[in-house]
């Protein structure tokens, strides 16, 4: 009886070990692939901000004239 506790405890234990060592690789792996799945995304360019030539203002650079 002793004999069967004792092989199925390190029959667990073993079985542990296992799947710590399996999760111990995966994790890494899992992550590397989730990271270069994300580096594939297009860039959005930054917002550019036009504003309208305003002829009354004084430190206008460019002269606006309508007509001759």
């Amino acid at each position: 009886m002793k004999k069967d506790a004792i092989s199925a405890g390190l029959f667990i234990a073993i079985g542990f070990l296992c799947v710590a060592i399996v999760i111990a690789v995966l994790i890494p792996v899992v992550r590397d692939v989730i990271d270069d799945a994300d580096d594939n995304r297009p860039t959005v360019p930054a917002v550019s901000m036009t504003q309208p030539l305003n002829s009354a203002d004084p430190t206008s650079d460019a002269p606006f004239s309508l007509g001759a």
